[in-house]
């Protein structure tokens, strides 16, 4: 029965042009493989390829640094938030999906500053890049908490995103960036 399963999920990813598929742990060890694979395989354009590949980076962090999720696991030097993410190719782009579990407040953090993103334009989007830089580095992980303003302007569209509640204080919190080829 579980190959049956299994084929099903192939199948399925499959006709859905999945390329890259991953849910677990987004620590250093994972993120250095799969960025590997990503970097020297994927492109063969290397200015295009650079900017997958930081948009795949900003995106991973997200999740590394701020998913409610995290795991200790058996070789994690430290926690590493938990998440999933999906690399789709199109015959003319690529679209990044991510998800991950937040809380609450940061829910409504996510959903203001994802429609002001979305409302901006690509020099509106730096200017606000550089606001966020210079305030206090925010939460537990410290940053500037600019993946999201960063991947938006270097895939030069703005990013989709939804949250599925779990229970009141729980949400999932999917990202959608499309990258041309």
């Amino acid at each position: 029965m579980a190959l049956i399963n299994s084929r099903e999920i192939f199948d399925t990813m499959f006709e859905n042009n999945v390329v890259i598929s991953y849910i677990g742990p987004f620590d250093g060890q994972i993120l250095s493989l799969l960025a590997s694979n990503i970097e020297d395989s994927l492109w063969e354009d290397k200015k295009r390829g650079k900017k997958f590949f930081k948009i795949f980076i900003e995106l991973s962090q997200n999740i590394y640094l701020y998913s409610k999720e995290k795991s200790t696991g058996i070789g994690l030097d430290r926690s590493a938030g938990v998440g999933l993410m999906l690399i789709k190719e199109y015959d003319d782009h690529f679209q990044f999906i991510t998800g991950n579990l937040v809380d609450h407040t940061d829910y409504v953090k996510l959903t203001e500053k994802c429609d002001l993103i979305i409302q901006k334009s690509k020099d509106e989007l730096r200017e606000f890049k550089r606001q966020q830089r210079s305030l206090p580095q925010s939460g537990p992980n410290g940053g500037g908490n600019i993946g999201i303003i960063q991947s938006t302007i270097l895939s030069g569209y703005p990013p989709s995103y939804a949250f599925h509640k779990i229970d009141d204080d729980n949400y999932f919190y999917i990202l959608s960036i499309r990258i041309d080829k």
